[in-house]
């Protein structure tokens, strides 16, 4: 019976003219609320694009049945994508996303795809509308095939010119565009979804910076180049392991809340040879190679467009990294990540940045797994195997990225029985109990990584940092422990970018000399951003620097913090990140050596990004 319903032409015509606006107002509801979040010139400019996306399905279809149906089901898997990515990692959906759908489908089977009611209800309207309008029966009397033709390059056309405009400063400025990208969810839901998905299209080339030159970068670095013989040369070379672990972090920086026990007992209580402090990195909830990325390199993601992840898209050849440095200096280098080589481009990237040897999932059958991932304690195993198998005195370099604690959160498992508990949550912080007991595990495991290196012969300095806080989901009831509600606020949104670090050394360290390299007035603890981390590290080992790394060091007392979504001074003062505005003459200098470093190959002098060889 449905198959020989067709409703009329004159409805089916009023379908046409209703169903982008009902598309648009469907895919915004799963992730907002329109009317509180958008002005009316944004609503009528995203409006524009479900009109033009409609249109062109039916200038090539010449069917309404085609137009709307299509164009209805695109839109709501459309909006279901992004709805989903939110919830995963906390930050909407980005045009350059498309290029981490391998690795987002590599462990996609560990998360859970159910809706709440509201998006069930939603869902269920795409449906009708989608079944009412494949039952329409309007067709566009274009029979001759050039008028046909003429139909689909306007719509084309359109299409462009509506592409271009929304990237243009002067409809910014007229529609009220909502400027800000260091908070991405008001930013989508302020500016609607096409907008801001067109919008950040513009980002997938980077410019030049201005004044851009190799000449202008040799200039930068000069004061930095030694001549002669070489300066602060090390009386040892300590065996370096850096942990990047996943999603470590404390959440008690985001508001109060109180435990049956200590989910970190162990680095809290570190003091000897040991430099802690407050790490600020790009990301949250995802995107784990952004923070590989700034501290094997020392370049920051404020300089590329927000949501980018430079191991899919910039990274294309051999680059001076940390990895390089150190293997000039005559280490074995090692990378560790016990998840699939594919995630990230991680197994050619590595190779691109020096790592000797990388250890993938293969290496690690048979290793213990908690939950679904290998454990931390595993992967520090691989640690030690690599270290008793080198030759003795020979210095090596390992970097590790876990995979013990990666989201999500929402499954049981006969492997895991969480045992934090949040006191006076009523029940209602089972994720964020699950997450806590996880960071327990990881917090007993670097204990006994520490320990077994504090009785190592040779001496050994370990890193250890997070490289980013869990999705909002996750800690969202600490807000309301805390009578939080405005979680867009600056505050909040800095907040969630802070993760923990520690360095820690088997032999004596001066870590007050090590900390005065950072000291700066606004801040009782040590907080810096990720960038910085390797010169720091540098520092704590008494290794010679890179005129990059000499560079960092001279700018870290005056910009502490430079991220993807903020930039602190050395007075706390707060300036967001926009690729438009003027910056101070250091940061310029900054993103001129970020861009010769990452991009300009042909014209990058290796020399400047590594050190001298080991004597």
């Amino acid at each position: 019976m449905l198959k020989k319903f067709r409703i009329p032409k004159i409805p089916s015509i009023l379908l046409c003219l209703a169903a982008p606006a009902v598309g648009f107002f469907l895919l915004e509801t799963l992730t907002h609320s329109v009317a509180e979040d958008m002005e009316l010139p944004l609503i009528v400019l995203n409006l524009i694009f479900y009109y033009l996306l409609y249109g062109l399905i039916l200038a090539v279809s010449k069917r309404s049945s085609v137009s709307l149906g299509l164009g209805s089901f695109l839109v709501m898997v459309i909006g279901l994508i992004d709805y989903y990515v939110i919830q995963f990692r906390s930050v909407p959906l980005y045009p350059w996303d498309i290029l981490s759908v391998k690795t987002a489908m590599s462990v996609s089977d560990n998360y859970s795809y159910s809706l709440d009611k509201e998006a069930i209800m939603i869902v269920a309207a795409f449906v009708l509308l989608i079944l009412i309008g494949s039952r329409t029966s309007w067709k566009l009397p274009f029979r001759n095939r050039q008028y046909h033709l003429l139909s689909v390059l306007s719509a084309v056309l359109l299409f462009v010119l509506y592409g271009t405009a929304v990237q243009m400063p002067e409809v910014h400025t007229a529609v009220g565009f909502y400027e800000y990208h260091f908070t991405p969810n008001a930013f989508y839901q302020m500016n609607g979804f096409a907008v801001s998905f067109i919008s950040n299209m513009q980002y997938l080339d980077v410019s030049k910076p201005a004044d851009y030159s190799a000449a202008k970068v040799e200039e930068i670095l000069e004061p930095y180049i030694e001549s002669g013989e070489k300066e602060g040369e090390s009386a040892r070379y300590p065996n370096i392991i850096v942990i990047m672990n996943e999603a470590f972090s404390d959440p008690a920086v985001l508001g109060e809340f109180e435990t049956n026990m200590d989910y970190m007992p162990f680095i809290r209580g570190m003091t000897e040879n040991t430099v802690k402090g407050r790490l600020m990195v790009s990301v949250k909830g995802g995107n784990t190679a952004n923070s590989e990325y700034e501290f094997l390199t020392g370049n920051s993601m404020a300089f590329l467009p927000s949501g980018s992840v430079p191991y899919q898209q910039y990274i294309r050849g051999e680059m001076p990294t940390v990895a390089s440095q150190l293997k000039n200096l005559g280490y074995e280098t090692f990378s560790i990540h016990p998840y699939r080589a594919s995630g990230w481009n991680r197994e050619k990237v590595y190779e691109y940045f020096g790592f000797d040897t990388s250890y993938f999932k293969e290496s690690f059958a048979g290793a213990p797994i908690l939950r679904e991932y290998t454990t931390d304690l595993a992967t520090y195993q691989k640690v030690v195997d690599i270290y008793t198998s080198k030759a003795p005195g020979q210095p090596m370099f390992v970097f590790d990225v876990t995979m013990q604690n990666h989201s999500s959160y929402s499954k049981e498992y006969e492997n895991f029985k969480p045992d934090v508990e949040v006191l006076g949550s009523n029940g209602n912080a089972k994720l964020l109990e699950r997450y806590l007991s996880l960071i327990k595990v990881s917090d007993e495991a670097f204990e006994q990584l520490v320990g077994y290196f504090s009785q190592a012969d040779e001496p050994t300095i370990i890193l250890m940092f997070g490289d980013h806080q869990p999705a909002d989901w996750v800690v969202s009831p600490i807000y309301r422990m805390n009578g939080i509600e405005d979680t867009n606020s600056w505050s909040e949104s800095m907040e969630r970018y802070e993760v923990p670090f520690v360095i820690w050394a088997n032999y004596d360290i001066d870590e007050e000399a090590v900390i005065g390299e950072i000291s700066y007035d606004f801040s009782e603890e040590n907080i810096l951003s990720v960038n910085y981390l390797n010169t720091l590290l540098f520092e704590a080992a008494e290794l010679p620097m890179s005129p990059f790394q000499k560079y960092m060091k001279s700018i870290i007392k005056d910009y502490p913090v430079l991220t993807a979504n903020m930039f602190l001074d050395n007075e706390g003062s707060y300036f967001g990140v926009n690729m438009s505005q003027s910056l101070p003459e250091q940061l310029k200098d900054y993103a001129i050596l970020n861009y010769n470093h990452l991009f300009d190959a042909k014209h990058r002098n290796d020399a400047w990004y590594i050190s001298p060889e080991m004597p």
